[in-house]
């Protein structure tokens, strides 16, 4: 009986991107988890997707649409509905980006007690190719969390965790999903991350979104800044090899050298060999995006 299982509520914003939307809700509508609620919050579109949500979504009896009239931003819109959910247990999906069948059944059978969420490994989708990213099992404390962003930018855990902290950081341009979990963390204890991929995050039209943009690089100052006094001198370390690579800077061996005493020797070394043969790394990222066309266009 559903009625046994947890309710999860599922928030998703969207933003002018109907067509993006009706296929997010689909991929919620078709989970084979059955006692969950799906928020769905338009923030403030200017064309004709709210009308279309309610005449596609107004009467199914799983969805509820809410609105702002104007947008406030993604993070606002999720904290909209967080505060409207009836879940016992919340996780979220960005519009563009899409669930597997299996989404809410794996991430609640994988919740244990003592878990703060429980998160997935998920696949990139380039366009023309896919990379499974994270498909590994783990557990994620504070420190490990604070040298990088090793879970995902959607999680499963108790509502009252979300609303206990304040729900989404408003004031961050960026990294908004990595300051919650930081937060969660600090607070309710290590995260679980299971290997099984159930989320598929659509990168496909953002290959112009330029990473390193100024906006992202101050939020990224905004971050540290935020939680600096969690931070130690590694943490601090890596977090500024992170940034060094947004900007898409070169790396010396001597640098990857002192560097890599701080962990993350991996990484660091594939960032050095892209560095160093960035003609290959571009050629590497038309392809995935476009296929073998686009290593001709």
């Amino acid at each position: 009986m559903k009625q046994d299982l947890p309710l999860i509520s599922v928030y998703m914003p969207t933003h002018n991107r109907k067509q993006m939307a009706a296929t997010a809700i689909n991929s919620v509508l078709a989970q084979d988890y059955p006692h969950f609620e799906l928020i769905v919050v338009d923030d403030g579109s200017t064309d004709d997707s709210w009308p279309f949500l309610q005449q596609a979504y107004g009467q199914h009896p799983k969805v509820r649409l809410l609105r702002h009239e104007q947008s406030q931003g993604a993070c606002a819109a999720r904290n909209t509905a967080i505060a409207a959910a009836q879940g016992e247990f919340v996780t979220g999906l960005d519009d563009d980006d899409l669930f597997y069948p299996d989404r809410l059944s794996s991430l609640m059978a994988a919740f244990q007690p003592g878990d703060a969420m429980v998160c997935s490994g998920y696949l990139w989708h380039y366009g023309a190719t896919t990379k499974a990213c994270f498909a590994s099992d783990a557990i994620i404390a504070l420190d490990e969390l604070l040298d990088l962003h090793t879970l995902s930018n959607q999680a499963l855990l108790p509502t009252e965790y979300m609303r206990a902290l304040g729900g989404f950081d408003t004031q961050l341009a960026a990294f908004q999903d990595y300051d919650m979990w930081v937060r969660v963390v600090a607070r309710f204890g290590p995260a679980r991350r299971i290997a099984h991929i159930s989320y598929q995050v659509n990168a496909g039209h953002e290959a112009g979104r330029i990473t390193g943009s100024p906006k992202r690089l101050q939020a990224h100052d905004d971050f540290v800044a935020k939680h600096r006094p969690l931070m130690s001198g590694r943490n601090l370390q890596n977090q500024a090899f992170y940034r060094h690579s947004m900007q898409q800077l070169p790396l010396s061996l001597t640098q990857l050298w002192r560097s890599s005493r701080y962990g993350l020797k991996a990484l660091k070394c594939r960032y050095y060999l892209k560095r160093k043969f960035s003609w290959l790394s571009r050629l590497r990222l038309k392809w995935l995006q476009k296929g073998w066309r686009g290593l001709f266009d």
